[in-house]
């Protein structure tokens, strides 16, 4: 296990032969010396932060230098003019420099674990701003920790630098985005720093878009404003629900309201019986994946579990697994060159070798929008230990057709839970609710703690009534199609260099190219004009910087974003 620690006098003697090595003999910033030791005036003041074989005066495998305002110089004096510097000079400004990892070590995590201890150490001093110059090379391991670039450069011997900042709030922000991986190496590491490595009130929840609210009005005072923004980072439906459920719910929302549901929610159940073919003993329903999500898995795991689970995955999943529960959690990396197609014969390896408790499965997958043959996960699930629990998450299975479900199988595989949100394809997102599959035993497990009144009345009703409209939201499933495909086309065009992929569902993503905007500052760019899309780093590491999610709308409010994007990006 690594340790993070202050540096001891010692180590800083190791530091300085580490730099000469690094920053002398292999990248040519400095005059390679007989004493094989290169220091400067600044490490006579500068904090070192050092991360090193867990164990007293361990091997050194990387480290980073912090520089405090009240010094009253900076490293990145030597390249800049200080009224050139896009950002205040005051007593907030905190520097960091030479984050440097071994060789041996630059594939791991240690440079994002060196960042978020920096980043603490900031915060914990009360500095506002974090300043520092990064290499070209890894300029997308800055961007992912929420630095922004600053378009000024300074060539060192072999190495271009980038002028980049950002503020101790943004930096914290961004650290509760992608607190499940940051949770996730934490884990790794002995923190042996005189301050935490979260604040004292991190993120209990985990990040789902829906930012546009903040333009709405989170006190819903003045609804009217909705007109006025596009919430594309949210996979809401683009089509209204049915006619018969706008009906129901107009015509008696008065007694909807003010009437206790059904306990039991025994006509939902019912209903999702029969449209689903699932005998009610097996089914357990829930406001929303998400209520289902926090009751099973707060049932069957316990931090001495172990979990897997894909890499990049719909976000609920790593959270509760991770930050609520604390699971041991295995990650399956999925990758973007080979169209983010899940490894069946490795997932068919491990879950053989009933080392899990539990594997989640998103089927089409959320958020990489790709759809696995169900012939073939049926036959890994076939040969699955039955001692793992398998959560297959089918929240927009409706829009390629139940045909792929993998419903059919839990008649005969007890192992298998079939999760399904009615909010998105139904348009009812507002309504919340879903239904769980499973084996009858297990179900009427999850059922004796499931509270009672756990849909409301107006959802239930509404659900109902969906349920009973296959013909109409399949028109609009299918117009669904052809809006993406009218849009990704639109974007192709309108967007040079901007790499367009469809998912199988509702929503299409943007990669940017390195000329552009980072997808962080896209989206807030987007966000003043009224328009939201999802920064998909949030989600995982996996995407990089520059991949931006947009949910598919009608014909107009799709032109309306082209424009907007066509707008942004065209600027230099």
């Amino acid at each position: 296990m690594t340790q993070l620690s202050l540096a001891t006098p010692t180590q800083r003697e190791e530091i300085y032969r580490l730099r000469h090595a690094i920053y002398a003999a292999e990248l040519g910033q400095h005059a390679v010396n007989p004493e094989g030791r290169l220091t400067d005036a600044l490490d006579e003041i500068n904090e070192y932060l050092v991360a090193t074989e867990d164990k007293s005066e361990g091997a050194i495998l990387g480290f980073v230098s912090l520089t405090q305002p009240s010094v009253g110089r900076y490293s990145l004096d030597k390249y800049f003019e200080r009224t050139a510097l896009p950002f205040p000079v005051d007593e907030g400004l905190w520097e960091v420099r030479l984050l440097t990892v071994l060789p041996e070590k630059r594939q791991g995590a240690l440079a994002m674990l060196l960042m978020q201890a920096a980043l603490r150490h900031v915060a914990v001093a009360g500095g506002t701003r974090i300043v520092g110059i990064g290499r070209r090379e890894i300029k997308s391991l800055y961007e992912s920790s929420g630095l922004v670039f600053h378009g000024k450069t300074a060539v060192s011997g072999a190495v271009t630098y980038e002028l980049m900042s950002a503020s101790v709030e943004a930096l914290t922000q961004r650290a509760f985005e992608i607190q499940p991986l940051l949770t996730r190496l934490l884990k790794r590491v002995h923190w042996n720093l005189p301050f935490d490595a979260w604040p004292q009130k991190a993120r209990a929840s985990c990040y789902h878009g829906g930012a546009f609210f903040g333009a709405i009005g989170a006190d819903f005072s003045q609804l009217e404003r909705r007109r006025s923004v596009i919430n594309a980072d949210v996979l809401d439906a683009w089509f209204d629900p049915a006619p018969a459920v706008q009906t129901a719910l107009a015509e008696h929302l008065p007694w909807l309201l003010k009437t206790s549901p059904p306990t039991q929610c025994e006509g939902l159940v019912s209903a999702i019986s029969v449209a689903r073919g699932i005998p009610e003993n097996n089914l357990v329903v829930g406001a929303g994946s998400s209520d289902l999500i926090f009751r099973a898995f707060s049932r069957w795991l316990s931090s001495e579990s172990r979990v897997l689970l894909p890499d990049p995955v719909y976000g609920e999943y790593a959270h509760v697994l991770e930050n609520v529960i604390g699971c041991d959690v295995e990650r399956l990396p999925l990758c973007r060159t080979n169209g983010w197609r899940l490894d069946t014969g490795l997932l068919a390896e491990k879950l053989a070798s009933g080392d899990y408790d539990l594997c989640v499965l998103v089927h089409p997958s959320n958020p990489t929008g790709n759809l696995m043959p169900r012939a073939e996960l049926e036959a890994v699930l076939t040969e699955a230990h039955p001692r793992t629990r398998v959560w297959v998450d089918e929240a927009y299975i409706d829009y390629v057709g139940r045909e792929h479900s993998l419903e059919p199988l839990l008649e005969t595989l007890p192992s298998l839970f079939v999760c399904k949100s009615l909010s998105k394809v139904y348009a009812l997102s507002g309504a919340r609710v879903a239904y769980l599959g499973g084996a009858k035993s297990e179900i009427a497990e999850l059922r004796r703690w499931t509270p009672p009144w756990a849909v409301s009345l107006p959802a239930q009703v509404a659900a109902v009534r969906a349920l009973a409209e296959p013909d109409y939201y399949a028109a609009c499933w299918n117009q669904t199609h052809v809006l993406r495909r009218e849009l990704a086309q639109a974007l192709a065009r309108q967007l040079s260099g901007v790499c367009v992929e469809e998912s199988v569902a509702n929503w299409l993503t943007l990669y940017l190219p390195e000329s552009t905007p980072t997808a962080q500052q896209l989206c807030e760019l987007c966000s003043h004009r009224g328009i939201f899309l999802r920064d998909l780093s949030h989600t995982s590491t996996r995407f990089g910087s520059r991949a931006v999610r947009i949910a598919v709308k009608d014909h107009a409010i799709n032109e309306k974003i082209v424009a907007m994007l066509a707008e942004i990006l065209a600027k230099p």
